[in-house]
């Protein structure tokens, strides 16, 4: 093997090395996701904290992205699709750690609502959670595969996700004007409803940002931003709880 031979081998292990890495952040913040969604339709406190005593994992992960990166570029100068490559790893980690973050939210507010047992979490909640959670599993899977047929399915499914959040968010507002009139000496009722909606809108968010790395994707392999507007759903509730 010549001198530059050896240079692009080592500069492919390079980026191999950071593929992985954020494979396995994605991993991780599916799992979180995943396992906050079940501690929430199961009121299950114990699996809401080992979420929490995870989310550093999530962090951390981030942040070895972000430093292997800032190492290529600085030893490497990558140009045109290798720069892209790179660039667009770091803004990947960003949005799965604020997936992260949004499991961990969610977490925070099912043991509260462990409290609670008496006040019902919408049965669509776990549609929504369902539909937010293989959003996140489908898109990492066309970054592994560096599929951007599969980026475009999750970037058309956002749709379907604020179409749910409508619909749960309309039930918790039906419940918590019910509860305001016939139980006014019950505040739980209600606190219990602001955790719900926004529980809501954290699943609604980490759709956002399923969707915010499927346009990275379709950016990395395409070097162009995609630029139509993306499909909304749920336009009536979304209005009235910006």
């Amino acid at each position: 093997m010549n001198h530059g031979e050896h240079i692009v081998s080592s500069f492919d292990n390079d980026l191999a090395q950071l593929e992985r890495r954020v494979l396995e952040m994605g991993g991780l913040a599916e799992s979180q996701l995943q396992n906050a969604i079940a501690a929430l339709m199961k009121r299950d406190v114990d699996a809401a904290e080992r979420i929490l005593v995870r989310d550093a994992e999530v962090d951390e992960c981030e942040r070895k992205i972000e430093a292997s990166a800032l190492s290529i570029i600085a030893r490497r100068q990558p140009m045109a699709n290798d720069l892209r490559y790179v660039f667009g790893n770091v803004k990947i980690a960003g949005s799965l750690e604020r997936i992260g973050d949004y499991a961990k939210n969610i977490s925070k507010r099912t043991l509260i609502l462990a409290r609670h047992p008496s006040v019902p979490i919408p049965q669509e909640m776990a549609s929504l959670g369902m539909a937010a959670h293989r959003s996140v599993r489908e898109v990492m899977d066309s970054f592994t595969t560096r599929d951007a047929a599969k980026a475009e399915m999750v970037w058309q499914h956002d749709q379907e996700i604020d179409d749910l959040v409508a619909r749960v968010m309309r039930q918790v507002i039906s419940s918590m004007s019910q509860n305001m009139i016939k139980n006014a000496k019950e505040p739980e009722a209600i606190e219990s409803s602001t955790h719900l909606l926004f529980i809501t809108k954290n699943l609604e968010r980490v759709g956002d940002h399923a969707t915010n790395i499927a346009e990275v994707i379709e950016f990395q392999l395409s070097g162009v931003w995609k630029t139509a507007p993306r499909p909304k759903g749920g336009d009536d509730v979304n209005a009235v709880s910006k």
